[in-house]
């Protein structure tokens, strides 16, 4: 897998990349550890975010992020890896498709982190939100028995919860882990049989033996040395604290590197989130330069409107000037001539003696100005209509 991943980190083939790392990351995890399986994690979160146009959703990185929270969850940082399965939770807003396959992983986390810090009304709140019909996962009705019996634990009901987990252990429905022992022990040594709870701490120790699993390893011995305490065997108790202090601190330097990791990741995010809102700015510079433009044409083609506006009501105003000059000017001129010689005329046959005799006489001067005045009114007519 680690091939892989070089091979499409050379080809610039960021898809594959982020399917290998995640896949190494998940290995890694598988065999305790930590440590590079973070980094991968973290490595493939980049991949993620670089193709985030590319998906329709964010399941991918939700994903990721509930593998990181597990890390955190077995390196007993619960309330980092709480922080990143709420932030898986906060990618699925309005993604009800995206829910529906992932809401039973999630909710089961965070029941693991309550149960381990012993926070009985929480993990009872998150037991109920499994068995909502609306999960769907094929290992539903494991998370919800195990939950169930985590509810017995810290209710001190240690019979109960024994009868419980060696009922699961048999039965076909349920997919069993090392933790069911684990807590079988627990509840063993709480109800004080000691000889039981011995039994399967040894061979569970038998069984990781060579494996890299601090934590798991520390809980064991000091599990044990609490067994000898109570048979006053002291030397053995002391030899198996002493095992348990020692798998402490290979565990111990693990967590300094989990967060020396956890920072970086950090990091990420918060160089992400600064990207993001890069972009942000600079689509909104953009978009205000694109107002300021536009803004600034429309003063302009208002301006230039008014200016025309403005240029035509002084040539409108000059023009009616000039027609008001013209028109007086024919009205003195024309129409008060014709007319004068009209009344002149009408004037002289009103005094004539020989009206009829006077009147063949002027009549084609009368009619030629008649025809003259009619001529300047319509002349009048036609200017008012320009």
């Amino acid at each position: 897998m680690s091939r892989a991943v070089q091979i499409a980190a050379k080809s610039n083939q960021d898809y594959l990349s982020f399917q290998f790392l995640s896949h190494l990351g998940f290995i890694q995890t598988d065999v305790g550890d930590y440590i590079d399986a973070i980094y991968n994690y973290r490595l493939a979160t980049v991949k993620v975010r670089k193709l985030r146009s590319s998906f329709k959703d964010d399941r991918r990185e939700a994903s990721l992020n509930i593998n990181i929270s597990d890390l955190f969850y077995k390196s007993g940082l619960y309330a980092e890896s709480l922080n990143y399965l709420n932030k898986a939770w906060a990618l699925l807003d309005g993604d009800t498709a995206s829910k529906h396959l992932l809401s039973s992983v999630i909710f089961y986390n965070i029941s693991e982190n309550y149960f381990r810090m012993n926070k009985l009304d929480s993990l009872i709140a998150y037991h109920a939100r499994l068995n909502s019909p609306e999960n769907k996962n094929y290992k539903l009705y494991t998370y919800r028995k195990r939950t169930e019996y985590y509810i017995s634990l810290l209710e001190h009901k240690y019979s109960l919860a024994i009868g419980q987990i060696n009922a699961l252990k048999t039965s076909k429905e349920y997919a069993p882990s090392d933790l069911e022992d684990q807590h079988l022990a627990d509840a063993y040594f709480a109800n004080n049989q000691l000889d039981s709870a011995e039994h399967i701490v040894n061979r569970l120790l038998l069984a990781n033996k060579d494996a890299n699993h601090p934590e798991i390893k520390q809980h064991l011995y000091e599990l044990l040395g609490q067994i000898a305490e109570k048979r006053d065997g002291e030397n053995f108790a002391a030899l198996n604290f002493k095992k348990a202090l020692a798998e402490a601190r290979q565990y111990n330097a693990k967590l300094t590197q989990v967060g020396i990791i956890s920072s970086q990741i950090k990091l990420d995010e918060t160089e992400s989130s600064y990207i993001k809102r890069a972009e942000i700015y600079e689509r909104e510079r953009i978009w205000l330069i694109f107002i300021v433009v536009i803004a600034a044409l429309v003063i302009v083609a208002i301006a230039l409107i008014y200016r025309n506006v403005k240029q035509k009501r002084h040539y409108e105003m000059l023009l009616f000037a000039a027609k008001k000059e013209e028109l007086a000017f024919i009205n003195s001129h024309e129409v008060r001539k014709h007319l004068t010689n009209i009344l002149g005329i009408i004037d002289i046959l009103k005094n004539s003696n020989n009206k009829p005799e006077e009147y063949e006489q002027v009549e084609p001067y009368l009619q030629e100005s008649a025809a003259k005045l009619d001529e300047a009114i319509r002349n009048i007519s036609e200017k008012l209509n320009d």
